[in-house]
Protein backbone atom coordinates (compact mmCIF):
# COMPACT_ATOMS: atom_id res chain seq x y z
CA UNK A 1 0.00 0.00 0.00
CA UNK A 2 2.77 2.42 0.95
CA UNK A 3 4.29 2.05 -2.88
CA UNK A 4 1.42 2.52 -4.03
CA UNK A 5 1.66 5.68 -2.31
CA UNK A 6 5.07 7.10 -3.38
CA UNK A 7 3.87 6.34 -7.35
CA UNK A 8 0.60 8.51 -6.67
CA UNK A 9 3.28 10.95 -5.40
CA UNK A 10 5.35 10.61 -8.50
CA UNK A 11 2.36 11.49 -10.97
CA UNK A 12 0.00 13.58 -9.00
CA UNK A 13 2.37 15.32 -7.38
CA UNK A 14 3.54 19.62 -8.11
CA UNK A 15 6.52 19.51 -10.28
CA UNK A 16 9.48 21.82 -8.66
CA UNK A 17 11.85 22.72 -11.49
CA UNK A 18 15.68 22.38 -10.44
CA UNK A 19 18.13 23.90 -12.91
CA UNK A 20 22.05 24.64 -12.37
CA UNK A 21 20.59 28.04 -10.54
CA UNK A 22 18.64 26.48 -8.13
CA UNK A 23 19.33 26.57 -4.40
CA UNK A 24 17.18 24.34 -2.15
CA UNK A 25 17.31 23.27 1.85
CA UNK A 26 15.32 20.35 2.89
CA UNK A 27 14.48 20.43 6.79
CA UNK A 28 12.28 18.08 8.37
CA UNK A 29 10.66 15.68 11.67
CA UNK A 30 10.99 19.99 13.34
CA UNK A 31 8.50 18.94 15.80
CA UNK A 32 7.46 22.25 16.80
CA UNK A 33 5.85 22.03 20.34
CA UNK A 34 4.07 23.47 22.72
CA UNK A 35 7.22 25.11 24.86
CA UNK A 36 6.68 22.94 27.45
CA UNK A 37 8.17 19.55 28.78
CA UNK A 38 6.98 17.66 25.94
CA UNK A 39 8.61 19.95 23.14
CA UNK A 40 11.46 18.42 21.48
CA UNK A 41 12.45 21.51 19.65
CA UNK A 42 12.88 24.22 22.24
CA UNK A 43 16.22 23.18 23.10
CA UNK A 44 17.29 23.76 19.42
CA UNK A 45 15.01 26.38 18.63
CA UNK A 46 17.82 28.79 18.50
CA UNK A 47 20.02 26.36 16.17
CA UNK A 48 16.97 26.37 13.71
CA UNK A 49 16.24 30.03 13.89
CA UNK A 50 19.70 30.57 13.09
CA UNK A 51 19.36 28.33 10.19
CA UNK A 52 16.35 29.56 8.90
CA UNK A 53 18.10 33.10 8.92
CA UNK A 54 21.25 31.83 7.01
CA UNK A 55 18.57 29.81 4.76
CA UNK A 56 16.43 33.48 3.82
CA UNK A 57 19.45 35.83 3.15
CA UNK A 58 21.10 33.23 0.96
CA UNK A 59 18.19 33.10 -0.68
CA UNK A 60 16.97 29.27 -0.78
CA UNK A 61 13.78 27.50 -1.03
CA UNK A 62 13.48 25.96 1.89
CA UNK A 63 11.23 22.67 1.90
CA UNK A 64 9.92 21.62 5.16
CA UNK A 65 9.90 17.77 4.55
CA UNK A 66 6.74 17.18 6.99
CA UNK A 67 6.01 17.23 10.89
CA UNK A 68 6.42 20.75 11.32
CA UNK A 69 4.50 20.71 13.67
CA UNK A 70 3.98 18.65 16.77
CA UNK A 71 0.12 17.53 16.41
CA UNK A 72 0.32 14.39 18.11
CA UNK A 73 1.19 15.75 21.30
CA UNK A 74 -0.61 18.48 21.25
CA UNK A 75 -5.08 18.72 19.94
CA UNK A 76 -4.55 21.99 18.04
CA UNK A 77 -1.85 25.06 16.99
CA UNK A 78 -2.51 27.21 19.73
CA UNK A 79 0.22 27.09 22.17
CA UNK A 80 2.77 26.64 18.83
CA UNK A 81 1.91 29.41 17.32
CA UNK A 82 2.10 31.22 20.38
CA UNK A 83 5.32 30.07 21.20
CA UNK A 84 7.19 30.04 17.76
CA UNK A 85 5.73 33.51 17.09
CA UNK A 86 9.43 34.53 15.44
CA UNK A 87 9.66 31.34 13.45
CA UNK A 88 6.05 31.49 11.51
CA UNK A 89 7.58 35.21 11.07
CA UNK A 90 10.30 34.15 9.25
CA UNK A 91 8.07 31.33 7.79
CA UNK A 92 6.07 34.03 6.08
CA UNK A 93 9.09 35.89 4.47
CA UNK A 94 9.86 33.10 2.73
CA UNK A 95 6.48 32.27 1.28
CA UNK A 96 6.04 36.26 0.82
CA UNK A 97 9.56 35.55 -1.81
CA UNK A 98 7.77 32.26 -2.90
CA UNK A 99 10.45 30.80 -1.84
CA UNK A 100 8.63 28.32 0.51
CA UNK A 101 6.73 24.64 0.16
CA UNK A 102 5.21 22.75 3.37
CA UNK A 103 4.89 18.98 3.08
CA UNK A 104 2.59 17.13 6.03
CA UNK A 105 4.12 13.94 7.70
CA UNK A 106 2.38 11.67 9.72
CA UNK A 107 2.62 14.37 13.20
CA UNK A 108 0.78 17.30 11.18
CA UNK A 109 -1.20 15.15 8.31
CA UNK A 110 -3.99 17.16 9.48
CA UNK A 111 -2.96 19.64 7.93
CA UNK A 112 -4.53 18.08 4.45
CA UNK A 113 -8.17 18.25 5.74
CA UNK A 114 -10.05 20.97 4.03
CA UNK A 115 -11.32 22.35 7.91
CA UNK A 116 -7.43 22.82 8.94
CA UNK A 117 -7.63 26.31 7.91
CA UNK A 118 -11.00 26.90 9.54
CA UNK A 119 -10.19 25.04 12.60
CA UNK A 120 -7.42 26.67 13.73
CA UNK A 121 -8.98 30.12 13.24
CA UNK A 122 -11.37 29.45 15.18
CA UNK A 123 -9.79 28.30 18.23
CA UNK A 124 -7.35 31.27 17.84
CA UNK A 125 -10.35 34.11 17.80
CA UNK A 126 -10.87 32.88 21.55
CA UNK A 127 -7.90 34.82 22.72
CA UNK A 128 -7.93 37.85 20.31
CA UNK A 129 -7.97 38.85 17.13
CA UNK A 130 -4.17 39.51 16.93
CA UNK A 131 -3.49 35.80 19.03
CA UNK A 132 -1.60 33.25 16.24
CA UNK A 133 -1.48 36.16 13.18
CA UNK A 134 1.88 35.21 12.18
CA UNK A 135 0.72 31.35 11.82
CA UNK A 136 -3.10 32.23 10.34
CA UNK A 137 -1.34 34.00 7.85
CA UNK A 138 0.88 31.56 6.56
CA UNK A 139 -1.25 28.79 6.62
CA UNK A 140 -3.77 30.58 4.66
CA UNK A 141 -1.62 32.01 1.77
CA UNK A 142 0.28 28.52 1.76
CA UNK A 143 -0.95 25.02 -0.07
CA UNK A 144 0.38 21.57 2.11
CA UNK A 145 1.44 18.72 0.08
CA UNK A 146 1.60 15.40 0.70
CA UNK A 147 4.84 15.37 -1.77
CA UNK A 148 6.70 17.10 -4.27
CA UNK A 149 8.10 15.92 -7.90
CA UNK A 150 11.61 17.74 -8.52
CA UNK A 151 12.41 18.06 -12.23
CA UNK A 152 16.09 18.21 -12.90
CA UNK A 153 16.56 20.33 -15.99
CA UNK A 154 18.43 20.26 -18.53
CA UNK A 155 18.36 16.29 -17.85
CA UNK A 156 15.02 15.62 -17.81
CA UNK A 157 15.20 13.29 -14.80
CA UNK A 158 12.83 13.48 -11.90
CA UNK A 159 12.86 13.29 -7.99
CA UNK A 160 10.35 12.98 -5.01
CA UNK A 161 10.43 14.27 -1.41
CA UNK A 162 7.85 13.26 0.95
CA UNK A 163 7.97 12.37 4.46
CA UNK A 164 8.44 8.47 4.11
CA UNK A 165 6.17 7.41 6.86
CA UNK A 166 4.10 6.02 3.70
CA UNK A 167 6.50 2.93 4.19
CA UNK A 168 5.78 2.34 8.09
CA UNK A 169 2.49 0.73 8.88
CA UNK A 170 2.44 1.94 12.56
CA UNK A 171 2.82 5.20 11.41
CA UNK A 172 0.59 5.65 8.68
CA UNK A 173 -2.43 3.11 8.25
CA UNK A 174 -2.84 2.27 11.94
CA UNK A 175 -1.38 6.05 12.86
CA UNK A 176 -4.69 6.23 14.60
CA UNK A 177 -2.83 3.36 16.99
CA UNK A 178 -0.02 5.61 17.63
CA UNK A 179 -1.06 9.08 17.86
CA UNK A 180 -3.38 7.90 20.78
CA UNK A 181 -0.34 6.16 22.32
CA UNK A 182 1.46 9.66 21.88
CA UNK A 183 -0.72 12.01 23.15
CA UNK A 184 -1.95 10.30 26.35
CA UNK A 185 0.74 7.64 27.21
CA UNK A 186 4.16 8.23 25.99
CA UNK A 187 4.19 11.72 26.44
CA UNK A 188 4.07 11.47 29.89
CA UNK A 189 6.37 8.61 30.40
CA UNK A 190 8.72 9.86 28.85
CA UNK A 191 8.70 12.95 30.82
CA UNK A 192 8.53 11.28 34.07
CA UNK A 193 10.55 8.50 33.37
CA UNK A 194 12.62 9.31 30.33
CA UNK A 195 10.33 6.16 28.09
CA UNK A 196 11.15 6.49 24.85
CA UNK A 197 8.17 6.23 22.67
CA UNK A 198 8.40 2.53 20.78
CA UNK A 199 6.31 2.95 17.97
CA UNK A 200 8.59 5.80 16.69
CA UNK A 201 11.28 5.17 13.88
CA UNK A 202 13.29 7.98 15.68
CA UNK A 203 13.51 6.13 19.31
CA UNK A 204 14.20 2.85 17.51
CA UNK A 205 17.50 2.13 16.38
CA UNK A 206 16.07 -1.20 14.61
CA UNK A 207 12.40 0.18 13.09
CA UNK A 208 14.19 3.39 11.72
CA UNK A 209 16.45 1.43 9.97
CA UNK A 210 14.00 -1.06 8.58
CA UNK A 211 12.26 1.69 7.07
CA UNK A 212 15.03 3.14 5.51
CA UNK A 213 15.67 0.24 3.88
CA UNK A 214 12.33 0.17 2.41
CA UNK A 215 12.50 3.48 1.32
CA UNK A 216 16.36 2.89 -0.18
CA UNK A 217 15.28 -0.46 -2.00
CA UNK A 218 12.09 1.80 -3.65
CA UNK A 219 14.30 4.40 -4.65
CA UNK A 220 16.96 2.18 -6.07
CA UNK A 221 14.59 -0.08 -7.85
CA UNK A 222 12.25 2.83 -9.72
CA UNK A 223 15.86 4.17 -10.23
CA UNK A 224 14.60 7.78 -8.54
CA UNK A 225 16.36 10.01 -6.47
CA UNK A 226 14.36 10.45 -3.53
CA UNK A 227 14.90 12.79 -0.35
CA UNK A 228 12.32 12.24 2.65
CA UNK A 229 12.58 12.65 6.78
CA UNK A 230 10.45 10.83 9.23
CA UNK A 231 13.24 8.03 10.58
CA UNK A 232 15.35 11.29 12.03
CA UNK A 233 18.49 9.55 10.94
CA UNK A 234 20.42 11.51 8.54
CA UNK A 235 21.21 9.43 4.82
CA UNK A 236 23.45 10.45 2.01
CA UNK A 237 24.44 7.47 -0.35
CA UNK A 238 28.07 8.17 -1.73
CA UNK A 239 28.13 8.28 -5.76
CA UNK A 240 26.95 4.67 -7.06
CA UNK A 241 25.53 3.08 -4.02
CA UNK A 242 22.34 4.51 -3.56
CA UNK A 243 19.54 7.07 -4.55
CA UNK A 244 17.96 7.38 -1.09
CA UNK A 245 18.35 10.78 0.87
CA UNK A 246 17.28 11.64 4.37
CA UNK A 247 17.42 14.93 5.69
CA UNK A 248 17.46 13.61 9.35
CA UNK A 249 15.97 16.30 12.30
CA UNK A 250 15.56 19.09 14.27
CA UNK A 251 15.47 17.24 17.44
CA UNK A 252 19.09 16.09 17.64
CA UNK A 253 20.96 16.85 20.82
CA UNK A 254 22.32 20.38 20.77
CA UNK A 255 22.12 19.79 16.66
CA UNK A 256 19.70 19.97 13.79
CA UNK A 257 20.56 18.34 10.46
CA UNK A 258 19.55 19.58 6.46
CA UNK A 259 19.92 18.32 2.78
CA UNK A 260 21.16 21.48 0.84
CA UNK A 261 21.27 21.36 -3.25
CA UNK A 262 23.12 24.54 -4.13
CA UNK A 263 23.75 25.51 -7.92
CA UNK A 264 24.48 21.64 -8.71
CA UNK A 265 26.05 20.59 -5.65
CA UNK A 266 24.41 18.30 -3.29
CA UNK A 267 25.16 17.98 0.83
CA UNK A 268 24.14 17.06 4.47
CA UNK A 269 24.51 19.44 6.55
CA UNK A 270 24.97 19.44 10.22
CA UNK A 271 24.06 23.19 12.45
CA UNK A 272 25.26 22.71 16.03
CA UNK A 273 25.98 24.23 18.83
CA UNK A 274 30.10 25.05 19.71
CA UNK A 275 32.74 26.88 21.96
CA UNK A 276 35.14 28.97 20.59
CA UNK A 277 38.82 29.25 21.92
CA UNK A 278 37.04 31.97 23.99
CA UNK A 279 34.88 29.92 25.61
CA UNK A 280 31.93 32.12 23.67
CA UNK A 281 28.80 29.68 22.18
CA UNK A 282 28.48 29.94 18.68
CA UNK A 283 26.21 28.51 15.96
CA UNK A 284 28.27 26.58 13.14
CA UNK A 285 27.40 24.82 9.98
CA UNK A 286 29.69 22.41 8.97
CA UNK A 287 29.26 19.86 5.78
CA UNK A 288 28.93 16.05 7.11
CA UNK A 289 28.83 14.92 3.51
CA UNK A 290 29.21 16.12 0.28
CA UNK A 291 29.26 18.40 -1.40
CA UNK A 292 29.16 16.30 -4.30
CA UNK A 293 27.63 16.55 -7.84
CA UNK A 294 23.86 16.30 -8.57
CA UNK A 295 24.55 15.16 -11.91
CA UNK A 296 26.52 12.32 -10.76
CA UNK A 297 23.58 10.82 -8.72
CA UNK A 298 21.31 11.56 -11.67
CA UNK A 299 23.73 9.55 -14.11
CA UNK A 300 21.62 6.92 -12.28
CA UNK A 301 18.15 7.57 -12.48
CA UNK A 302 15.87 6.71 -15.25
CA UNK A 303 14.35 9.29 -17.45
Amino acid sequence: MGKKKLYRILKNSDVLEVDADSKLVFISDVHRGDGGFGDSLIGNKNIYKAALNFYYKEEFTLIEVGDGDELWKNKNCRDIAYNYKDIFNIYNRFNNDERLYMIYGNHDNIKKRKDFRVSQERKFRKFGKEFGDSFLTLINNLKFHEGLVLNFNPYEKKGIVTHGHQLDLMNDELSFISKFLVRYVWRFLSAIAGFKEPTSPANSYKKGGKIDEKLNAWANEHKMLLICGHTHRAKFPKIGEGLYFNDGSCVFPNSITTIEINKGLISLVKWSVEVSKENNLYIKRNFIAGPEKLEAYLKFVNK
